[in-house]
This record gives C-alpha cells, structure tokens and sequence, in this order.
C-alpha cells in the first residue's frame, strides 16, 4: 500500500516537474487554428526542408520554409507552377513559384521543388485551400 502510494506520488511530481518544458512549437499550437506541412526542396536558400502553412485566428495565414522568417499570406503577390519533364537521367519535377515582398517590401522570389507528383498535387491543392 506504501509502495504504491510513493509511486503514485513520484509520477505526480514528475508531471508538476516536467510541465514547464513545454516547447514553442505546443506553446504557439494554442493559438493555432491548422497547420498543413510538406517536406520540399527548395531551391534558393534551403536544401531539404519543410514548407508549413498556418492559419490563426481572425483568418491570419503564414507560410514558412523551415526555420526562417514566415511570410503573411497577403505578401505573397503570386504563386505560380511549372512542370519540368524529366528525361532518362532525370525525374520530372514539380516547381512552385512564389513571388513575394518580404519584411522590407523588396520583391524576392523562391522554388519549391517536389520530384513527388502525388505530394505536388497534394501541396497544390493545400495552396487553394489556403486561399490561393
């Protein structure tokens, strides 16, 4: 009866102890309304990564590649794709083309490169439920 009174009470500390490690990410899933990632390549400052899509609350939505700077949905001017057929030697790639202003009204512009067909078609129908 002891026993199973002092293990109770050491998981109970555990939970009190452990609680505060919480990461960002949990912290900032609060707020979070969805959240739609994809493992891309991209092309300009990224090698592999992931592209995550957020929506929050008063219709707020974000795109970030990775762990860089996200955008809000209304700097992107423009997303556009490009299929590039692939030959013996290559596959056909899937290319999405995002023009945008960033943190300094500068237009810049990146690739988001899938080699998947099925993940492209997948991302691209996340884009136009985005609102795209």
């Amino acid at each position: 009866m002891k026993k199973s009174l002092i293990i109770t009470l050491l998981l109970a500390s555990n939970i009190f102890i452990f609680d505060p490690l919480m990461s960002k990410e949990n912290a900032e899933d609060k707020n979070l309304i969805e959240k739609v990632s994809f493992n891309i390549w991209w092309e300009d400052k990224y090698n592999d990564s992931v592209i995550t899509l957020r929506t929050y609350p008063e219709d707020i939505k974000t795109i970030q590649v990775g762990n860089g700077r996200f955008i809000n949905k209304n700097q992107v001017l423009e997303i556009y794709r490009e299929i590039n057929k692939g030959s013996i030697f290559s596959s056909t790639t899937y290319v999405f083309n995002i023009v945008y202003k960033d943190e300094n009204s500068k237009v810049s512009s990146g690739k988001i490169i899938f080699s998947n067909k099925k993940a492209g078609r997948e991302f691209e129908k996340a884009l136009i439920d985005f609102g795209f």
